[in-house]
C-alpha cells in the first residue's frame, strides 16, 4: 500500500469511546466537530466520485516479545479496549478478535481541496467556526472482525439458572449496545463457574469500526488590507457567506476566511496512550 505523505505522517489512533460503530455508519473525507463522535453532528460532502479506501490487514504480531518493547497493533488496540470495557463494567474484561482492518484516505490533502471548492461544504465549515466548534477531517479508520467480548464477574450467584453476570446492563450502560445494535447475547446459561468468578461471552459479528484517524481544520480570517500579503498561500479562501461579514466596506473588514488542514498534535482532554511497535499511536478517553 502505497499512502500520501498525510498519511503516513498521521500516527494517532483514537479508539471510539463507545467501541463499536456499523461499518455502514461512517465515511472517509467526512467533516466532524468531535473526535469522540464522528456519527453525530457530521457532514458529508457531495462528492461526485466518493473515494475508495485503501484497506490493508492489520495481522497478529508475530514473535516474542521482550520485557519493555513495543507491541503489535492489534495487541495495543484490544488491551485499550478490554481495560476501557473493565473500568466501566466493573468486571475483568477482554475483547479478541480475529484480525484488524484499516480504510486509508490516499491523498487526503487533495480531497480536502475539492471538497472546499463545493458551496454546502463551505457554509458547513463556516457556521461550524461560527459556533465554536473544533472541525476534523476523517482520513482512516479501523475495524475489528467478530470481536469476542469476555467478561468475568467477581464471585457469581446463580438465579434461576442464570448466571448473575450484570453483563446485560454492564453493555448498556457504557453505550456498547445502542450504536452497535447487533452484539449477540447468548444468555449465558451454559456459562462456565470457577473460583474467581462466572464468564460470558458476547459477540459482535461482523465487521465494526473502533477507531479513527483524524486531520484537524485550521483557519484564519482576511481583510482586503492583508490578503494581498497572503497571494502566496495555496489554502482555499473564500468570501465569507454571512451578511454581516460582506456588508463592511474597510479595508480592515475580515470578510474572507482561508482554511488548511493540519496534522492534530494536540488533544484536550484526559487519554490513555499506547506506541504501537509498527510506529501507531493509539488513544482513548479516560472519562
Amino acid at each position: 500500500m502505497v499512502l500520501d505523505g498525510s498519511m503516513k505522517k498521521m500516527k494517532s489512533n483514537i479508539l471510539f469511546p463507545q467501541f463499536f460503530l456499523p461499518l455502514t455508519s461512517i465515511k472517509l473525507a467526512r467533516f466532524v466537530t468531535s473526535v469522540d463522535h464522528p456519527h453525530q453532528d457530521y457532514h458529508d460532502p457531495p462528492l461526485h466520485n466518493p473515494p475508495i479506501p485503501t484497506v490493508t490487514l492489520r495481522e497478529h504480531y508475530a514473535g516474542f516479545q521482550r520485557e519493555g518493547e513495543k507491541t503489535g497493533f492489534l495487541l495495543a488496540l484490544t488491551s485499550l479496549l478490554s481495560s476501557k470495557f473493565s473500568k466501566q463494567s466493573n468486571t475483568r474484561t477482554r475483547i479478541t478478535t480475529s484480525h484488524v482492518r484499516t480504510y486509508a484516505l490516499e491523498n487526503s490533502s487533495q480531497w480536502f481541496e475539492e471538497c472546499m471548492t463545493i458551496e454546502s461544504t463551505r457554509k458547513w465549515v463556516e457556521k461550524a467556526i461560527a459556533d465554536g466548534d473544533d472541525i476534523y477531517m476523517i482520513v482512516g479508520f479501523h475495524t475489528v472482525v467478530d470481536a469476542r467480548i469476555i467478561s468475568e464477574s467477581v464471585r457469581g450467584r446463580e438465579v434461576g439458572g442464570r448466571a448473575g453476570v450484570p453483563v446485560d446492563l454492564s453493555l448498556v450502560a457504557i453505550g456498547a449496545i445502542a450504536p452497535l445494535g447487533n452484539i449477540i447475547n447468548p444468555q449465558i446459561d451454559g456459562h462456565h463457574e470457577n473460583a474467581d468468578g462466572v464468564q460470558a461471552q458476547f459477540l459482535a459479528p461482523g465487521e465494526q469500526i473502533c477507531a479513527f484517524q483524524y486531520r484537524k481544520i485550521c483557519h484564519r480570517w482576511l481583510s482586503h488590507k492583508n490578503r494581498g500579503t497572503a497571494q502566496l498561500s495555496k489554502a482555499p479562501r473564500w468570501k465569507a457567506y454571512d451578511t454581516w461579514r460582506t456588508s463592511g466596506k474597510s479595508e480592515d473588514t475580515k470578510d474572507t476566511i482561508e482554511v488548511e488542514m493540519v496534522e492534530e498534535e494536540m488533544l484536550n482532554g484526559d487519554w490513555d496512550r499506547s506506541e504501537t511497535a509498527e510506529g501507531d499511536i493509539l488513544l482513548i478517553s479516560r472519562t
